[in-house]
């Protein structure tokens, strides 16, 4: 496959993205597509880690963006794009043994359609659809000032069927229209990464069910965000490197 960028340094890959158009109107899949999967070779990787490691105030900067996720991997947004049209993310899961491993993460839908590729290692991913199935308790899944918390609202319960299942490895690149409900769940013991370019928000909020109530009391939840120090965020980058 040719070198999509002639060097991988993040305001190269922004400059691409900003100049390939407005990615919410409907050639997301094929267009992300090839920036995933070119910065999904090793090399290539490597060399925008080591972009974002030699330079301070990019480094704050993706640490100012970036925060641990409640479904236990670290969301590092590496770039946004201009009236937020695109962001480009990292998502990181540390290595974990069958007995220390989360279960199945929340099934859960978007606010944006993504586009991803799997960089390192391994995960089993489900799509559900709405109808006579297995029972969840549903939620509205809301951001609230500039992504520092997210609101948790209790919408009752609701059936959901699942639709799809796949063990889907390193390399695989891959679409997800944000209203698709799916979740993933670890399937390995070694580290896992992906590189995710999401399109414009198209909606204020996400749906989520879940097997267990979210708190004890039924009633609504606030989740605040973790974010990563400066020095939190260059001893994961290093981590990944490694990995690589």
């Amino acid at each position: 496959m040719a070198q999509l960028f002639a060097k991988t340094l993040l305001p190269e890959v922004r400059d691409h993205l900003e100049m390939t158009g407005h990615l919410g109107d409907g050639t997301l899949s094929e267009r992300a597509g090839a920036v995933v999967r070119s910065l999904a070779r090793h090399d290539e990787m490597r060399s925008l880690i080591n972009h974002v490691l030699s330079d301070e105030v990019q480094l704050a900067e993706v640490a100012s963006r970036s925060y641990y996720h409640a479904n236990s991997f670290l969301k590092l947004v590496l770039a946004v794009g201009s009236e937020n049209a695109w962001k480009l993310r990292l998502h990181v899961w540390h290595p974990q043994s069958e007995e220390d491993r989360e279960p199945r993460e929340d099934i859960h839908s978007h606010r944006w359609d993504f586009t991803t590729a799997l960089l390192l290692g391994e995960y089993n991913a489900r799509e559900y659809m709405i109808a006579p199935g297995e029972e969840y308790h549903h939620y509205r899944y809301t951001p609230v000032r500039a992504d520092q918390f997210f609101s948790l609202e209790a919408m009752g319960t609701g059936q959901l069927a699942q639709v799809f299942e796949s063990n889907l490895q390193a390399g695989t690149v891959y679409h997800l229209d944000h209203r698709v409900l799916h979740s993933i769940a670890r399937s390995h013991d070694g580290p896992t990464a992906t590189v995710v370019l999401q399109g414009p928000t198209v909606e204020n909020s996400t749906n989520v069910y879940r097997t267990t109530p979210a708190s004890e009391k039924g009633g609504d939840r606030e989740i605040y965000v973790e974010r990563p120090s400066i020095d939190q965020l260059r001893a994961e980058l290093i981590q990944l490197h490694d990995w690589l």
